[in-house]
């Protein structure tokens, strides 16, 4: 894999587009052009922008040059996680689109229930994928202040190590951004 030179992020909003720009941040992915895609900012289902832009966001990368990498972070919110990977799959079939191909610098990002679920943890809470954790981490207009958290897990990701009892879904996140390490670093 080439080394890649641009990133696009397509998210639901504020506190995940954060989460994924310092994430590879503190991973050591510097020199890049990032492109966030818009998101509704409190006008409208976030997921469901996420769904509906997907196929054109995928469309767009693959008529790129290949060092290019695509970031999709959508909440698994009450569904599975597999399901959502499932929505994604069919909203670019519905667009006469070959889905995600495992040599594709294409990375999923699903917290299951949400985002706030992956801090809750990171800030050393026993938490499940099914309770709500977004009142005590939403970090609305404060979202800097999830910096600390989101640096954690980069360390464990740069150095490769393991979570402790973490939510499946964010284990699963790190085999995700196993498929575009070497394309990053």
């Amino acid at each position: 894999m080439s080394k890649a030179s641009r990133i696009t992020i397509l998210c639901e909003d504020k506190l995940q587009d954060v989460f994924v720009s310092r994430f590879l941040k503190k991973c050591g992915v510097n020199n890049r052009v990032y492109t966030v895609i818009d998101y509704p900012e409190g006008k409208g289902s976030g997921e469901q922008h996420v769904r509906e832009k997907y196929a054109k966001e995928l469309k767009a990368f693959r008529t790129r040059p290949a060092s290019t990498v695509l970031i999709v972070i959508i909440d698994a919110d009450k569904k599975t996680v597999q399901a959502r990977h499932d929505q994604l799959d069919s909203q670019a079939t519905s667009a006469g689109l070959p889905v995600r191909q495992d040599n594709e610098q294409i990375v999923h990002v699903i917290p299951k229930r949400h985002i706030e679920t992956w801090l809750a943890y990171l800030d050393g809470n026993d938490v499940n994928e099914t309770d709500k954790y977004k009142t005590k981490y939403q970090f609305t207009k404060c979202e800097s202040n999830a910096h600390g958290l989101i640096d954690k897990l980069a360390n464990h990701c740069r150095n490769q190590t393991e979570l402790t009892d973490a939510p499946d879904s964010l284990v699963q996140v790190c085999r995700e951004y196993d498929r575009i390490r070497n394309a990053l670093t």
